[in-house]
Protein backbone atom coordinates (compact mmCIF):
# COMPACT_ATOMS: atom_id res chain seq x y z
CA UNK A 1 0.00 0.00 0.00
CA UNK A 2 1.22 3.55 -0.39
CA UNK A 3 2.37 5.64 2.27
CA UNK A 4 -0.87 7.16 2.65
CA UNK A 5 -4.56 6.22 3.33
CA UNK A 6 -7.17 7.69 0.47
CA UNK A 7 -10.10 8.98 1.34
CA UNK A 8 -12.14 7.66 -1.15
CA UNK A 9 -14.24 5.04 -0.18
CA UNK A 10 -15.09 6.04 4.00
CA UNK A 11 -18.31 6.70 4.93
CA UNK A 12 -20.40 8.06 7.49
CA UNK A 13 -22.81 6.57 9.85
CA UNK A 14 -25.49 8.25 12.06
CA UNK A 15 -26.56 6.38 15.24
CA UNK A 16 -29.50 6.67 17.74
CA UNK A 17 -29.45 9.38 20.45
CA UNK A 18 -27.02 8.58 23.43
CA UNK A 19 -26.35 10.14 26.83
CA UNK A 20 -22.56 10.73 26.58
CA UNK A 21 -22.08 10.46 30.14
CA UNK A 22 -22.53 7.11 29.56
CA UNK A 23 -19.40 7.21 27.56
CA UNK A 24 -16.26 6.03 29.47
CA UNK A 25 -12.62 6.42 28.10
CA UNK A 26 -12.75 3.25 25.97
CA UNK A 27 -15.79 4.21 23.83
CA UNK A 28 -17.70 0.84 24.27
CA UNK A 29 -21.06 2.22 24.68
CA UNK A 30 -20.47 4.35 21.34
CA UNK A 31 -19.47 0.90 19.39
CA UNK A 32 -22.16 -0.96 21.08
CA UNK A 33 -24.61 0.90 19.49
CA UNK A 34 -27.54 -0.91 16.49
CA UNK A 35 -29.41 0.82 14.86
CA UNK A 36 -26.52 2.60 12.01
CA UNK A 37 -27.72 4.06 9.00
CA UNK A 38 -24.82 5.28 6.20
CA UNK A 39 -25.29 9.19 5.39
CA UNK A 40 -25.66 8.47 1.85
CA UNK A 41 -23.78 10.78 -1.04
CA UNK A 42 -20.78 12.53 1.54
CA UNK A 43 -18.45 15.09 -0.56
CA UNK A 44 -16.48 15.70 2.37
CA UNK A 45 -16.22 14.90 6.02
CA UNK A 46 -14.27 17.57 7.32
CA UNK A 47 -12.05 17.29 10.64
CA UNK A 48 -12.89 15.76 13.72
CA UNK A 49 -10.72 14.98 17.13
CA UNK A 50 -9.49 16.60 20.05
CA UNK A 51 -7.86 19.75 20.21
CA UNK A 52 -6.43 21.19 23.34
CA UNK A 53 -7.41 25.03 24.10
CA UNK A 54 -4.94 27.16 25.06
CA UNK A 55 -4.02 28.47 28.90
CA UNK A 56 -1.61 31.65 28.22
CA UNK A 57 0.32 33.28 31.04
CA UNK A 58 2.12 36.60 29.73
CA UNK A 59 5.20 36.77 31.53
CA UNK A 60 6.85 39.95 32.42
CA UNK A 61 10.37 38.50 33.70
CA UNK A 62 10.83 36.48 31.25
CA UNK A 63 9.20 38.38 28.47
CA UNK A 64 7.63 35.34 26.91
CA UNK A 65 3.97 34.05 26.69
CA UNK A 66 3.37 30.68 28.46
CA UNK A 67 1.24 27.83 26.95
CA UNK A 68 -0.29 24.80 28.62
CA UNK A 69 -3.20 22.18 27.50
CA UNK A 70 -6.36 23.21 28.83
CA UNK A 71 -10.20 21.76 28.19
CA UNK A 72 -10.07 19.03 24.81
CA UNK A 73 -12.70 20.43 22.09
CA UNK A 74 -13.93 17.28 19.90
CA UNK A 75 -14.51 19.46 16.99
CA UNK A 76 -17.28 20.69 14.33
CA UNK A 77 -16.88 19.17 11.46
CA UNK A 78 -18.85 19.83 8.40
CA UNK A 79 -19.72 17.09 6.30
CA UNK A 80 -21.02 18.08 2.90
CA UNK A 81 -23.16 15.41 1.27
CA UNK A 82 -24.90 15.95 -2.63
CA UNK A 83 -28.56 16.16 -1.24
CA UNK A 84 -31.13 13.45 -1.81
CA UNK A 85 -34.40 13.98 -0.28
CA UNK A 86 -35.51 11.03 1.37
CA UNK A 87 -32.06 9.18 1.74
CA UNK A 88 -32.45 8.24 5.52
CA UNK A 89 -29.22 8.87 6.69
CA UNK A 90 -29.50 12.63 5.27
CA UNK A 91 -33.12 12.68 6.67
CA UNK A 92 -31.82 11.57 10.18
CA UNK A 93 -29.08 14.01 10.61
CA UNK A 94 -31.77 16.58 10.06
CA UNK A 95 -34.21 15.32 12.66
CA UNK A 96 -31.31 15.27 15.35
CA UNK A 97 -30.98 18.74 14.04
CA UNK A 98 -34.03 19.32 15.64
CA UNK A 99 -33.65 17.75 18.95
CA UNK A 100 -30.84 18.83 21.78
CA UNK A 101 -29.58 15.46 22.00
CA UNK A 102 -26.03 13.83 21.25
CA UNK A 103 -25.99 11.18 18.40
CA UNK A 104 -23.25 8.48 17.55
CA UNK A 105 -21.67 8.89 14.52
CA UNK A 106 -18.65 6.66 13.03
CA UNK A 107 -16.52 7.22 10.20
CA UNK A 108 -15.42 4.21 8.03
CA UNK A 109 -12.08 4.51 6.56
CA UNK A 110 -11.09 2.28 3.72
CA UNK A 111 -8.24 0.54 5.18
CA UNK A 112 -9.10 -3.07 5.94
CA UNK A 113 -5.39 -5.18 5.82
CA UNK A 114 -6.92 -7.80 3.82
CA UNK A 115 -9.99 -9.03 1.32
CA UNK A 116 -11.30 -10.83 4.46
CA UNK A 117 -10.62 -7.90 7.16
CA UNK A 118 -12.75 -5.26 8.26
CA UNK A 119 -12.22 -1.25 7.23
CA UNK A 120 -10.94 0.92 10.30
CA UNK A 121 -13.34 3.01 12.11
CA UNK A 122 -13.44 6.32 13.74
CA UNK A 123 -17.00 6.77 16.65
CA UNK A 124 -17.71 10.10 18.57
CA UNK A 125 -20.85 11.69 19.86
CA UNK A 126 -21.77 14.93 19.23
CA UNK A 127 -25.10 17.16 18.37
CA UNK A 128 -26.22 18.06 14.98
CA UNK A 129 -25.77 21.91 15.09
CA UNK A 130 -27.31 22.58 11.70
CA UNK A 131 -28.25 21.11 7.83
CA UNK A 132 -27.67 23.73 5.90
CA UNK A 133 -28.71 23.13 1.89
CA UNK A 134 -26.41 25.62 -0.90
CA UNK A 135 -28.08 25.63 -4.14
CA UNK A 136 -25.00 27.15 -5.59
CA UNK A 137 -24.43 28.13 -9.90
CA UNK A 138 -25.48 26.36 -12.54
CA UNK A 139 -24.56 22.85 -13.13
CA UNK A 140 -23.80 21.85 -9.84
CA UNK A 141 -25.90 19.27 -7.64
CA UNK A 142 -27.79 20.69 -4.32
CA UNK A 143 -25.52 20.58 -0.87
CA UNK A 144 -26.11 20.19 2.11
CA UNK A 145 -23.84 21.09 5.16
CA UNK A 146 -24.22 18.89 7.92
CA UNK A 147 -22.30 20.82 11.29
CA UNK A 148 -21.53 18.49 14.29
CA UNK A 149 -20.63 19.53 17.64
CA UNK A 150 -18.64 16.85 18.83
CA UNK A 151 -18.98 16.38 22.13
CA UNK A 152 -16.84 13.55 23.50
CA UNK A 153 -13.48 12.28 22.15
CA UNK A 154 -12.83 10.32 18.65
CA UNK A 155 -12.53 6.36 19.78
CA UNK A 156 -10.31 4.43 16.99
CA UNK A 157 -10.76 0.37 15.69
CA UNK A 158 -8.36 -0.30 13.66
CA UNK A 159 -8.85 -2.36 10.80
CA UNK A 160 -7.85 -5.83 10.31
Amino acid sequence: MAGFTPSNGSKLFIGPAIDIDTIDDTGAALTALTGWVEVKGVKDLGAFGDESSAITSNQLGNNRTLKMKGTRDGGSPSIVVDRKEGDPGQEAAIAAEKTNFDYGFYVEIPNKKTDAGNNGRRYFAGQVMSCRETVGAANNPITMAINIGVNTATFKVAAT
